[in-house]
């Protein structure tokens, strides 16, 4: 298939909250004619390609009002701010009466691969090629379902009708992810190499990158949840991440330029020469293309930064905005952004550059430029979203066409990952530092982090752990990296989740200290609301109660009443 040869989007199943839950209804199962079919590799590369168009990494190709999930993702966090709140994040989701994303076709069509795929008649190392793919795939499923459900079935071969297993109680989260884990060991076994595998497929580095994000995950959820089983899954993460590093085969894009070296990772129409990308998806004219740049240039998501994520970036002499003397304050945006790690300006637009050249600033709530060809989205924080963006007048034209390339796994998570793994492990040091979130700090042109002066800020007044369940300076400065580095990458609800930190989206989502001079025309307590301090506050009316977070409850999703009512042996998630 043409589309296959420029795609990898291997799993966007999983990088982004925002794929559809509904996204493999239908496989080729449906079409096949089991006497007609598993006779050779082609008919094998058949069946798997289906897996890889399964989601879209950057959305839009079709109606208007797409969005990316890669962009929208980190709405259900304290991230991002819409002008509508995510349900979500503000804990007003319900128990669903059918779907919630509780969906057997994607393992179903994985199974009947696996059961099948042996009588084709190939070599071994053929047929396990495209197993490995498959494996890899069905471990991102039921890695999406552990994370929204915990204990869920584990299913080994399809199914029909019939099948006693559609009626049995669900697994345990142990029981699963142990599966997801000897899949993926299987997988890394025989998969080949980068340079052996054909381009933009699932290839070992690939599986390694995904078994160390699980990994991660799981050891995380099982230390901060009390759950047995974590330091195995950290050291697990700790030696898959680490293999990436010690085979050499990725490297930090560093061009020696710190204002845009971040960003071109992000706007970039073709990635397949960068060095940092481990997988990617390639978006050609006329084969397959995104609506990304559009969206971003005229603020189409009505979504702005929250003020939280913008604290998080330090200052250029490396210390917290609480610790450092660069700090210029917030008395306005455009003093706020200055002298802190060059990150933050090429993931929020700064005042009057970009898409703001001409405007007097962010097109907030009330504002009469908010309709203009320069910037057609509300931004209800005024810290406008600039990652993703390219100057590019073409690419904005090609409107859903757009070729802009979404990466989907790059050697800087795997670095954060090997990081935190650490950490959490007790030995992380400074060598450990300087091969993994330094590599990071150096890019970005940021002080290097030095484990000796973030241990001394734990006796410091004016420092502050940003997270409630550690007492780690470490810790809080290695998730900050993280936080920053994937910011607007779908990753901080999940992270939130992980570190038992939920109860952060109780915090209120505010903007940029508000200016009257900037915006003579906007109306305080009728196009907007300000705090008692003057940042503009979006939820003040439609979330005057704030967001809540059950922890009793929340860390898992519910399942829909219509699968209680099928198999009487499941059991609701406590609390729903």
């Amino acid at each position: 298939m043409k589309f296959v040869k420029y795609t990898c989007c291997l799993f966007l199943l999983i990088i982004l909250a925002g794929c559809n839950d509904e996204f493999m209804d239908r496989f080729p199962t449906d079409s096949i004619v089991e006497e007609n079919f598993w006779n050779n590799e082609n008919e094998l590369k058949q069946y798997v390609n289906s897996f890889y168009q399964s989601c879209d990494a950057f959305a839009g190709h079709g109606t208007a009002h797409e969005m990316s999930p890669m962009l929208t993702g980190d709405y259900q966090s304290d991230n991002l701010v819409p002008v509508n709140y995510n349900v979500v994040a503000a804990g007003e989701h319900v128990v669903p009466p059918t779907g919630g994303g509780w969906n057997w076709d994607f393992i179903r069509g994985c199974n009947y691969f696996l059961t099948r795929y042996d009588r084709a008649a190939i070599s071994q190392e053929q047929k396990d090629r495209y197993a490995g793919e498959v494996r890899v795939f069905k471990a991102l499923e039921y890695f999406k379902l552990v994370k929204r459900f915990g204990d869920v079935p584990w299913l080994s071969k399809d199914l029909s009708v019939d099948s006693e297993e559609l009626y049995a109680p669900r697994d345990s989260r142990i029981l699963v992810m142990d599966s997801v884990l000897r899949d993926l060991d299987w997988a890394i076994e025989r998969l080949p190499g980068k340079d052996q595998a054909e381009p933009n497929r699932i290839n070992r580095d690939v599986a390694l990158a995904v078994k160390a994000r699980i990994c991660l995950h799981e050891g995380t959820f099982r230390k901060y949840h009390g759950i047995e089983g974590s330091e195995k899954f950290l050291k697990e993460a700790l030696n898959s991440s680490g293999t990436l590093m010690q085979d050499g085969n990725y490297q930090i894009h560093d061009q020696n330029n710190a204002a845009t070296d971040y960003s071109e990772l992000f706007s970039s129409l073709d990635l397949s020469a960068n060095r940092e990308i481990i997988l990617y998806r390639k978006y050609e004219t006329d084969l397959l293309g995104n609506r990304t740049v559009q969206f971003v240039q005229d603020n189409a998501m009505n979504a702005g930064v929250s003020k939280s994520l913008v604290e998080s970036y330090l200052c250029e002499d490396g210390l917290p905005v609480s610790l450092s003397p660069a700090y210029l304050g917030d008395e306005d945006i455009d003093n706020e952004l200055l002298n802190r790690d060059p990150r933050l300006t090429q993931t929020v637009v700064y005042p009057r550059t970009a898409m703001q050249e001409g405007l007097p600033g962010p097109a907030i709530p009330g504002t009469d430029f908010g309709g203009s060809s320069l910037s057609a989205g509300i931004c209800p924080t005024g810290y406008q979203i600039l990652k993703y963006w390219v100057d590019d007048i073409e690419e904005y034209l090609r409107i859903q066409n757009g070729i802009l390339d979404a990466p989907l796994f790059r050697y800087a998570e795997v670095l954060l990952i090997h990081a935190e793994a650490a950490a959490e492990l007790g030995i992380c040091d400074q060598s450990l530092l300087d091969r993994t979130i330094n590599l990071l700090r150096d890019r970005a042109g940021m002080p290097p982090m030095l484990l000796a002066t973030v241990e001394s800020w734990e006796g410091n007044a004016n420092y502050q752990l940003d997270y409630q369940n550690i007492s780690s300076a470490l810790i809080n400065e290695i998730r900050r990296e993280r936080r920053v580095e994937l910011a607007i990458e779908g990753f901080r609800y999940d992270d939130l989740m992980r570190w038992r930190e939920g109860k952060l989206l109780e915090n209120r989502l505010l903007g940029m200290k508000f200016v009257q001079s900037v915006y003579p025309e906007v109306v305080v307590g009728q196009d907007l609301f300000l705090t008692e301090e003057g940042y503009i506050w979006p939820y003040a009316k439609s979330l005057s109660s704030g967001r809540k977070f059950d922890e009793n409850k929340h860390y898992y999703f519910p399942l829909p009443t219509e699968e209680l009512v099928l198999n009487p042996n499941l059991e609701q998630n406590p609390n729903w």
